[in-house]
């Protein structure tokens, strides 16, 4: 009997031993993970949300294999760091956030853990994931050096850890620019032309005529913005005027859209004064256009432009710098 007690007793404290070192093996390799994913820069997004990013070695989410690069280097992945807001739900913050985020609300679980949201702690999420405007802000926060150039986006490569292949999938649609990989180092930089750079990362500059202007709104993304005149409507003032369709069941559907998207229960009651917003996606082409180089932020052409007054537009307007020239807004990023 006490052979078997002694046997037990050394049992147990085996069992306890392993499972000690265990979880000091689990522990320090989740403190070795969080170390791998450490933000590189900050910044606030929409004048309202801090957010972090920076670049992980390995794919953070499940299920997307690790390429390596010609470079020899892991092409990794880049990562935003965000926080939900307050009683922001999981449907609620994916329809923020997420591209596609009706449909991809259940995929934020995989980025909590499974745990309930908390508007304290910041949620990491694959920069693949996330909305354009976002990704865009992310770009300018991590790449201080890149800036709108004649022609294109120029980049410069920042961090040793960069690689074409990483570049390609964060700027421009697939397969149609190539990054030289023969002069591809750190200082190196490149233009990428505007028709291969993706346009929901808005870094694009672009221009409206009057009597429109061009502003982001609370959600950081960037709209068309008419005000509204005495005896101005809905349908004849906006619909028409500024939107390309020519029928009628499509220009409906476009004021029954406009009145959702402004927040506004009926078309009839307009106060003058008051801001419409409209995509840029539907503007007629003569009220929207790519803005010329010669527009491009510079510090001379920043200290000579006069800032149009936007003491009465009730929304936030994020880093663009916007002037007046010719009856030209332009909303334009460094």
């Amino acid at each position: 009997m006490l052979v078997k007690k002694y046997l037990a007793a050394i049992t147990g404290s085996f069992l306890l031993l392993n499972f000690h070192g265990f979880s000091t093996i689990q522990s320090a390799e989740f403190n070795q993970a969080q170390i791998e994913i450490l933000p590189l820069t900050s910044f606030l997004f929409a004048n309202r949300d801090p957010m972090r990013a920076g670049w992980h070695r390995e794919p953070i989410s499940k299920g997307v294999k690790n390429l390596k690069s010609v470079t020899e280097k892991p092409v990794g992945s880049l990562f935003v760091q965000l926080k939900p807001r307050l009683n922001e739900g999981e449907y609620q913050l994916a329809l923020r956030v997420l591209r596609d985020g009706s449909h991809q609300f259940l995929r934020l679980r995989e980025f909590t853990g499974g745990k309930p949201l908390n508007h304290k702690v910041y949620l990491t999420i694959p920069f693949e994931f996330l909305i354009g405007v976002i990704q865009g802000e992310a770009i300018r926060s991590l790449f201080p050096n890149d800036r709108v150039e004649a022609g294109g986006w120029l980049h410069q490569v920042t961090y040793a850890w960069e690689t074409p292949e990483l570049l390609e999938k964060v700027f421009t649609t697939s397969g149609n620019y190539t990054f030289h990989q023969e002069s591809f180092k750190q200082g190196a930089q490149f233009t990428i032309p505007w028709n291969s750079l993706r346009s929901d990362l808005e870094l694009e500059p672009l221009a409206v005529r009057d009597p429109l202007v061009i502003r982001r709104d609370d959600s950081g993304l960037r709209y068309a913005f008419y005000q509204i005149k005495p005896g101005d409507t809905l349908y004849s003032s906006v619909v028409i005027r500024f939107i390309g369709e020519k029928k009628h069941y499509v220009r409906s559907q476009n004021a029954s859209d406009l009145l959702v998207l402004n927040g506004l229960a009926d078309a009839r009651h307009l106060s003058p004064g008051q801001y419409i917003k409209i995509p840029l996606e539907w503007i007629r082409p003569e009220y929207l256009y790519h803005v010329p180089s010669i527009y491009r932020s510079s510090e001379e052409f920043n200290s000579e432009k006069k800032v149009k007054s936007q003491q009465y537009l009730p929304y936030h307007i994020l880093q663009p710098e916007s002037g007046n020239s010719n009856g030209i807004d332009i909303i334009s990023q460094r």
